[in-house]
């Protein structure tokens, strides 16, 4: 089992919101650091997925008819073999 990498990030946090986060991880049963992990990966998650709503609203018609279709990506990776 491989063990997670970890950084060490230091900021300042509004001392007036403080209260709120240490009663929200406290109502919730986890720490701080699992709580602000969480709510960061889920935003990351949420502008990756706006990023991808633009790209794919920029996607034309043209693109659409030269898209090759998944199966034939899975088998020119050899993929298809894996299943």
């Amino acid at each position: 089992m491989q063990k997670h990498q970890y950084k060490k990030l230091t900021f300042e946090f509004p001392a007036e919101e403080y209260i709120y986060l240490k009663l929200a991880c406290a109502k919730q049963g986890v720490t701080m650091k699992d709580f602000v992990t969480s709510a960061v990966m889920k935003s990351i998650e949420e502008y990756e997925d706006e990023l991808d709503k633009i790209a794919l609203s920029e996607v034309t018609d043209e693109d659409r008819e030269n898209a090759i279709p998944w199966e034939q990506v899975e088998k020119k990776l050899g993929w298809d073999k894996l299943k």
